[in-house]
């Protein structure tokens, strides 16, 4: 606490050990050593009838011989927001530059920025109902990087436009419902054949029960309508969850899970439809001794130029591991996990690959 403002760092040195396929290579799998430093502070700055939100992030990937392979990621946000009953108006503003791979698809670590910007307001209309809009930009722009002799910022430096409406509805104290309707536009800067809009419904529902429970849901609807009319579109369901669960203050469930369309490197096939989600329970078996188990699937299926249905290139990838944790503290945690990965794709030269990793982490923070 420094003065009104309230701070929570947080650091963690993880992934401590080896990786057996550092290049995700199907060929040649290289091994070697590699860890991770990343830190974060989250403060939380009371303004009279407002407050200010702030968040940094950064993260160091090292390898101790592959150069190209370690990156620099920098992540700073702010939300300007009033507090007070009746109408909230709020602003929101973030800027990352990430050095890491993105995605499932894309396996070098490419250097990007994005930048985004949000202003919009609640407006309470009952004691637990408020009318809520909002407006947003982002710009996502790849350094001149090739990837499969592919032009990263040829295929992928696009701007995005959204405005939204709709209601939030706070259930119980501790629980809101979001309802609300979105229209985006996609364009591309050297692309236009890329050009994209899409209109969502996607009704949501943050929980946090102070311990028990917390994360957020979302689930929907979205109309994903290409310019190009060679190219057909998505009508369908997307999603994502980001949840945390405590049984009994010694069984923990860490659930995220997505499905949505994104774009693609690929210029011939240049989106997919993303599914699949991640599941870490950590099970406490004898004082601050626990036991760890990981599963993870995703599935990305490529819409083709000219074809019906994402009936292009279709990976699979699985990773399944486990391990031991030690709370050696309140506020410190230890754990080794082993974790094996596995992608299957039906473009088999190139994109296969296995990877094992056996990694340790060390944390220090303050929660929430």
């Amino acid at each position: 606490q420094l003065g009104p403002m309230a701070v929570y760092p947080t650091i963690a040195l993880h992934d401590v050990g080896v990786d057996s396929n550092v290049y995700n290579d199907q060929i040649s799998p290289r091994s070697h050593l590699t860890c991770s430093l990343t830190s974060k502070i989250f403060a939380v700055v009371p303004i009279a009838n407002t407050r200010f939100v702030a968040t940094g992030t950064g993260d160091l990937v090292y390898f101790q011989t592959y150069d190209d392979q370690r990156s620099v990621t920098g992540q700073v946000e702010g939300r300007y927001e009033v507090t007070s009953p009746g109408l909230r108006p709020f602003a929101w503003a973030g800027f990352v530059s990430r050095g890491g791979r993105e995605g499932f698809e894309i396996d070098a670590r490419t250097r990007r920025t994005q930048s985004n910007l949000m202003m919009g307001a609640d407006m309470d209309v009952t004691p637990i109902t408020a009318i809520t809009a909002w407006a947003s930009r982002s710009t996502t722009l790849f350094t001149e990087h090739d990837y499969l002799s592919v032009a990263l910022a040829e295929q992928l430096n696009h701007h995005r436009n959204a405005a939204a409406a709709g209601a939030r509805f706070r259930l119980t104290p501790l629980t809101t419902l979001l309802v609300a309707a979105e229209i985006q536009r996609d364009r591309f800067e050297r692309l236009a054949l890329r050009d994209v809009d899409s209109f969502r419904l996607t009704p949501g529902l943050a929980i946090d029960t102070g311990g028990m429970m917390s994360g957020d849901v979302n689930a929907g609807y979205r109309v994903f309508s290409p310019r190009d009319p060679s190219l057909n579109g998505y009508r369908g369901f997307v999603g994502s969850a980001r949840l945390h669960y405590t049984l009994l203050s010694v069984t923990r469930f860490d659930f995220e899970a997505n499905r949505d369309v994104d774009f693609s490197f690929d210029p011939d096939q240049p989106y997919y439809l993303e599914s699949g989600g991640r599941l870490v329970v950590t099970q406490r078996v004898l004082g601050p001794v626990e036991v760890i188990g990981i599963a993870e699937r995703r599935d990305l299926r490529n819409q083709r130029r000219g074809s019906l249905s994402f009936d292009a290139r279709h990976e699979v990838t699985t990773s399944l591991g486990g391990g031991v944790g030690v709370q050696l503290q309140r506020q410190m945690r230890l754990a080794l996990t082993y974790e094996r990965t596995e992608r299957n794709s039906s473009e088999p030269v190139g994109r296969n690959y296995e990877r094992t990793r056996v990694l340790g982490s060390l944390s220090y923070g303050i929660s929430l």
